[in-house]
C-alpha cells in the first residue's frame, strides 16, 4: 500500500511548494498561483493567504496579466493573417491616415518590436514633466495623438532595420491598427478570435460588476496596495486580466498548435535579440527552446512559458510587483519547467 509521500500528485506539491513558498513570505495579503501542462495533464497550486481564497477558488481569482496580453496581441494577428484579413508586410500606413502613404513601418516590426519606436525612456519621463498634462497610458509615454506625429515626422523618411527595442507603445499601436481595420476594438477583436475560440470564462479588459468579486487587488513593491489598472488607448501592451484557468487553456492552444495553426507562426524566431535569445511575434525564444513572455503592471507580476519537445508549460500570476532584486515569477518558472524536465517519465 502506497504512502502518501508516494503519490505523484503530492510529490508534484511539495517539490512545486519547495521551489515557490519563500516567495509569499513577508508578502501581506500575496496570492502566488502556478499552473502546470505537464505529461498531458493540468496542475494548479497556490500560495498566500489573501482573504479572496475565502469566497474565491483560486482557480477563478483574476489577475491583471500585463504585457503577456502582448503574445494574445500577436495571436490575433496571426489570426487575422490567416484569413487573409492583413500581412506582415503591410505598412501601418494603410491603416493609420493619420500618417504619410507607404510609411516604412510595417505591422512585423511592430510585432516584433524592431519598428524603432521607442522604449521607455527616463529622458522621456523628465520631458512629460514640462509638456501640457494629456491622457496617457501607464507604461506608454506617448499619447495617440502625439504618437502619430511622432509616426509623421522625418524620423521615418525610409525603411531601416532596427535593433529590437522593447516598445509598449509599438505593440499598442499594433492592438489598435488590427481592431481599426475591422472596424472594431481591441477587446472586440480579444472576444472574437481568443475569448470565443477556446471558451475563456474570465479574460477580459472592461471591468464589469459581475466580476469584481473575482478581481484581487495588487500591490506596490512595498506592500501598498494599488487600483485596477486602467489602459485606453494601447491596451494590446498589456491590459487583459485573467485566471490561470483561462491562462493554461490558452497556453495549451499554443504548445498543441501545428501547422494547421495560425499561432504555429508566432513561435519562429524572427530576430536575434542578445547571444541566446530570439523574439518570434510576441514571443520571446530562448537557446533551451524555451517560449515565453513575462508580465508586470503597478500591483501584478507574472509568467507565461513552454517548451515545445518536452511538451511541458508553466504559468505563474501573482498580486504583487516586484524589484528587480526581488525574487519573481520568472525565477519560479524556470525552477519549475526545470524541475518537471528532470522527472522520469511514466512509463
Amino acid at each position: 500500500m502506497k504512502g502518501k509521500d508516494d503519490d505523484p500528485l503530492m510529490m508534484l506539491k511539495q517539490e512545486v511548494q519547495r521551489i515557490a513558498s519563500s516567495y509569499t513570505e513577508k508578502k501581506k495579503q500575496a496570492l502566488l498561483v502556478i499552473g502546470l501542462i505537464h505529461q498531458g495533464e493540468r496542475h494548479v497550486f497556490h500560495f498566500g493567504d489573501h482573504p479572496i481564497q475565502q469566497r474565491v477558488q483560486p482557480e477563478e481569482v483574476i489577475f491583471e496579466i500585463g504585457s503577456i496580453s502582448k503574445v494574445f496581441t500577436t495571436s490575433i494577428l496571426a489570426s487575422m493573417i490567416q484569413k487573409g484579413q492583413m500581412k506582415l508586410d503591410d505598412s501601418i500606413s494603410l491603416y493609420c491616415p493619420e500618417i504619410r502613404k507607404n510609411h516604412p513601418i510595417q505591422l512585423e516590426q511592430l510585432a516584433t518590436h524592431t519598428s524603432g519606436l521607442p522604449s521607455h525612456r527616463f529622458l522621456r519621463d523628465l520631458q512629460l514633466r514640462f509638456l501640457p498634462k494629456v491622457r496617457r497610458d501607464m507604461y506608454c509615454q506617448y499619447s495617440l495623438d502625439e504618437l502619430m506625429k511622432l509616426l509623421d515626422s522625418k524620423k521615418w523618411n525610409e525603411r531601416k532595420e532596427y535593433p529590437s527595442r522593447y516598445s509598449n507603445v509599438g505593440m499598442g499601436l499594433l492592438g489598435l491598427i488590427m481592431g481599426w481595420s475591422l472596424h472594431k476594438t481591441y477587446e472586440e477583436l480579444l472576444t472574437e478570435y481568443i475569448v470565443d475560440e477556446l471558451k475563456l470564462s474570465n479574460t477580459f479588459i472592461t471591468i464589469k460588476e459581475d466580476v469584481k468579486e473575482k478581481m484581487i487587488l495588487g500591490h506596490q513593491e512595498n506592500g501598498k496596495e494599488v487600483p485596477p489598472l486602467q489602459m485606453h488607448d494601447y491596451q494590446g501592451a498589456g491590459a487583459i486580466r485573467s485566471t490561470i484557468t483561462d491562462l493554461l487553456s490558452f497556453l495549451s492552444a499554443h504548445m498543441s498548435a501545428d501547422a494547421a495553426s495560425p499561432w504555429k507562426m508566432t513561435h519562429e524566431p524572427k530576430v536575434k535579440i542578445g547571444k541566446n535569445m530570439s523574439i518570434g511575434l510576441g514571443w520571446v525564444i530562448d537557446d533551451t527552446g524555451l517560449i515565453c513572455h513575462n508580465g508586470a503592471t503597478s500591483g501584478f507580476s507574472s509568467f507565461m512559458g513552454f517548451r515545445p519537445h518536452s511538451k511541458t508549460g508553466v504559468v505563474v500570476l501573482s498580486n504583487y510587483r516586484n524589484r528587480i532584486t526581488q525574487d519573481s515569477p520568472d525565477r519560479i518558472a524556470y525552477d519549475v519547467m526545470n524541475m518537471l524536465e528532470q522527472e522520469p517519465k511514466a512509463k
